[in-house]
């Protein structure tokens, strides 16, 4: 069963200015006192400096190149060894983590890199390595790049403390949420606190997430990390990931306030004030046709659904793939909705720019930069949407850019995109 036209044929593809998300070097960085040292050949390494730059975190960020008589060799473990002694011998103090990168070369060489994590920490046993990948190779794996990130990262909270069954933490959000998300104020009145990565300047302060007794899965590329985690440290996990449905938000808060052991909040007015939003943008954007990036909303075919059912007018979805937890909303997209326009907008007929001139409101600056739309949702992975209140935000969101004219090329540089 397909939309009309669907491809998501695995092939060359094509990645306009407007393609790219957080990367491993931005959601790497969010471990305080962390450092990255990326072992690569130059092209990738530029590619690092760049995404380091845009990302605002260059001088976190260390290379080491290796070149044709590296690759030869076989392997280059005493490079590592050597480079990392030539740079913490250039700072001024150590960083608690560092994390060191290699590329797809790797996979080919078969580094030994759990012999190298051993003998660097036997020498610096004051920071904790972990070795990470920038591979395309492994997209397609069960851990690719995203997943082990998360692995590692979460790995770093540590065995043995005190549980604290009134903290909760956030798993895979690299923004944190809204300040007005209904979650905190929920949270508060049961006399809970919710942790995410982003409140921690410290590496001290960061492990004290180990101590929550809830670990809540926002995104898929977290929900390994927190399995991990369950088993390593005891603590259970709920996933919820972002959704626009009102009825999915009021389950996951009943299936987290059971989990809790706690009375249920009162979620009438949070509802309704959702519901309301929907009620406001669609007076205002009326018919007007919409386009989803599958870059601004992590569940596209969901969020397709929702706004169809609200008496929106989606046109199109721009989508590379669909994956398993937005496959239900897919088939029923195109079971209702067969006329619905999908294209992927990573294929190479994506040059052709055969949607340019579309006249929509493009929720994405990708989609907004291969139709050329003037009105464009400027926000990339839902960024820091949740509940009811990511509902409220959604909406305003739309009527904002349905109001004003969008300058797509600037939205692309001030996002500081990282493939």
């Amino acid at each position: 069963m397909q939309c009309c036209n669907a491809n998501f044929d695995k092939c060359l593809h094509y990645v306009s200015p407007g393609h790219g998300g957080w990367g491993v070097i931005r959601v790497a960085c969010l471990v305080p006192e962390s450092r990255l040292l990326f072992v690569s050949p130059f092209a990738c390494g530029r590619h690092g400096a760049l995404g380091g730059a845009l990302a605002g975190v260059k001088d976190r960020i260390s290379y080491v190149f290796i070149d044709e008589s590296d690759i030869v060799s076989g392997g280059y473990e005493d490079l590592i060894l050597n480079s990392m002694e030539e740079l913490f011998n250039c700072l001024e103090k150590r960083p608690k983590v560092m994390f060191y990168f290699t590329s797809c070369l790797d996979d080919l060489l078969g580094t030994d890199h759990v012999s190298i994590c051993k003998k660097l920490s036997e020498k610096y046993p004051d920071v904790q390595f972990r070795d990470c990948h920038m591979n395309p190779f492994q997209m397609d794996s069960s851990i690719p790049p995203a997943i082990g990130l998360q692995l590692n990262i979460y790995s770093l909270l540590p065995e043995g403390r005190t549980k604290n069954p009134r903290q909760i933490n956030l798993l895979g959000n690299n923004e944190k949420f809204g300040e007005n998300c209904e979650l905190f104020r929920y949270a508060q009145k049961s006399g809970f606190t919710i942790k995410h990565i982003s409140d921690f300047s410290t590496f001290e302060g960061f492990q004290s997430m180990a101590e929550s007794g809830l670990n809540i899965v926002i995104t898929p590329p977290a929900k390994k990390a927190a399995a991990k985690l369950e088993e390593r440290l005891g603590t259970p996990f709920l996933t919820r990931f972002v959704t626009y449905d009102i009825d999915e938000i009021s389950d996951f808060y009943v299936q987290l306030f059971k989990t809790l052991g706690l009375e249920m909040v009162d979620m009438n007015a949070d509802v309704k004030r959702a519901r309301e939003a929907f009620y406001e943008a669609k007076k205002i954007i009326g018919n007007y046709p919409i386009v989803i990036d599958y870059q601004a909303i992590k569940a596209p075919f969901s969020l397709a659904r929702v706004l169809l059912q609200n008496g929106f007018n989606v046109q199109m979805v721009c989508a590379d793939q669909v994956f398993e937890f937005d496959r239900a909303n897919y088939e029923w997209l195109c079971e209702n909705y067969p006329n619905l326009e999908v294209i992927n907008s990573l294929h190479p007929d994506m040059v052709k720019f055969e949607h340019r001139c579309k006249e929509c409101l493009c929720i994405g600056f990708d989609a907004g930069y291969l139709t050329g739309s003037i009105h464009v949702v400027d926000f990339l992975d839902d960024a820091g949407n949740f509940g009811f209140d990511g509902i409220v935000r959604l909406c305003s969101k739309m009527i904002e850019a349905f109001n004003t004219k969008a300058d797509v090329n600037q939205m692309i540089n001030d996002a500081g995109l990282i493939i």
